[in-house]
């Protein structure tokens, strides 16, 4: 309600009350004028029954004020009993449940008046408030309109305001979205220009490793070779990164059976994982689903194994369980190796964030990709250091 509202409201009320009063006032005085006279004439005619020769004098009493004959007359009404403030002269109880019926109306009159203007002006904002948010909503959705036919009060102001506000945060995250669009495709040409030169680069590295080059240059070509897996590496999961934050990487929900999705997802690392004589259990268990999208998500584990199989020790043990509930799927991942540092834990999902415990040749990149995968499908994933030792990975899937 506006100031302009607020007066309008103010002063019909004083006009509303400053009428009721001004009719309860009328319709006492004349209830106790009725009385008064009602009474006098009876006075007068029990006067005149008795004697009629002083019908004049009573009458022309009225008309005078004698202090001498009010004062008589009290004496005269005391000895029967009758004071001045006795109830019974006027019969006051019949002057009272008339007064007490009048205010009870004046009082229910105003009681439906104030709760009228109440429930009105409730239902008023409540209208307003559905429109505001109906209003709010349109925006959101694109759908952006200015209201003409509008009345001016403190919600219309919030509504120019809210419009200016969603207006200017979708500027924003429409700009937002296309910067990384535009990082996006850069980062593919870059990417595809990249990919040009390390691939002549791997030929050339293949051919002279086998050729009988042998001694201290054979281990530079093999470093050489290390070294370029590692910039494919990068290179493409920093396109994929790039993709996930731009919102352009398309996912195909589909019913996911984790005993084959972890199957697959593990099998590049096989040789790794012999290479290291370590062992690698995973629950048999073919009969847990998720929906999700089994290639994004093949991706996600084969990073995060990939991060257990280096920190664990040759000889070590890296186990793989999953389990099913109501609210959510979950992928349980350990080692047995030395664990997190406790300083690093809120960071290893950080791009290019290097742990303590980080080999030489880590990029930092793995864990934060499959981090970014998992969430981009309605999930989390939870590191931390096992009572017994080694490093535990909790995925969840948490259902729609």
């Amino acid at each position: 309600m506006n100031k302009n509202s607020m007066k309008i409201w103010l002063f019909t009320s004083f006009i509303y009350i400053t009428f009721f009063c001004v009719i309860f006032y009328g319709f006492t005085y004349k209830q106790s004028e009725k009385i008064f006279y009602e009474r006098t004439a009876q006075l007068i005619a029990v006067g005149v029954n008795g004697n009629p020769d002083i019908e004049q004098a009573l009458v022309s009493s009225l008309k005078k004020k004698n202090e001498t004959e009010i004062n008589k007359g009290k004496e005269i009404l005391e000895q029967y009993g009758y004071f001045e403030d006795s109830k019974v002269i006027f019969n006051n109880h019949q002057i009272f449940s008339k007064v007490f019926i009048s205010v009870l109306l004046l009082i229910s009159l105003l009681f439906f008046y104030f709760g009228g203007s109440l429930v009105v002006s409730n239902f008023i904002k409540c209208k307003r408030i559905k429109a505001l948010t109906e209003y709010l909503y349109d925006i959101n959705q694109g759908v952006y309109r200015i209201q003409t036919d509008k009345k001016e009060d403190y919600f219309s102001i919030l509504e120019d305001e809210l419009y200016k506000t969603v207006m200017m945060l979708r500027e924003s995250r429409e700009k937002e979205k296309k910067e990384k669009e535009k990082l996006c495709n850069n980062l593919a040409d870059i990417s595809h220009q990249l990919k040009t030169p390390l691939t002549s680069m791997s030929l050339m590295v293949e051919l002279l490793e086998i050729s009988s080059i042998e001694g201290e240059e054979a281990l530079y070509i093999e470093r050489i070779s290390a070294q370029i897996q590692r910039l494919n590496y990068l290179v493409s999961s920093l396109l994929i990164l790039s993709k996930i934050d731009a919102d352009a990487m398309t996912l195909e929900y589909k019913p996911i059976n984790i005993c084959e999705l972890i199957g697959v997802a593990v099998e590049p690392l096989h040789l790794m994982i012999e290479k290291k004589n370590q062992q690698l259990l995973i629950k048999d268990n073919s009969d847990v689903f998720f929906s999700g999208d089994f290639y994004w998500t093949n991706e996600a584990i084969l990073n995060i194994v990939k991060n257990c199989s280096e920190h664990t020790p040759n000889g070590g043990e890296i186990s793989i369980d999953y389990k099913q509930n109501p609210i959510c799927t979950q992928i349980i991942i350990e080692d047995n190796g030395e664990g997190f540092n406790n300083k690093d834990i809120p960071h290893l999902f950080t791009r290019f964030y290097k742990g303590s415990n980080s080999s030489k040749d880590s990029v930092g990149i793995g864990l934060a990709l499959a981090n970014s995968i998992i969430k981009k499908q309605n999930g989390e994933i939870i590191a931390m250091n096992k009572e017994t030792g080694g490093a535990q990975f909790i995925i969840k899937f948490y259902t729609n």
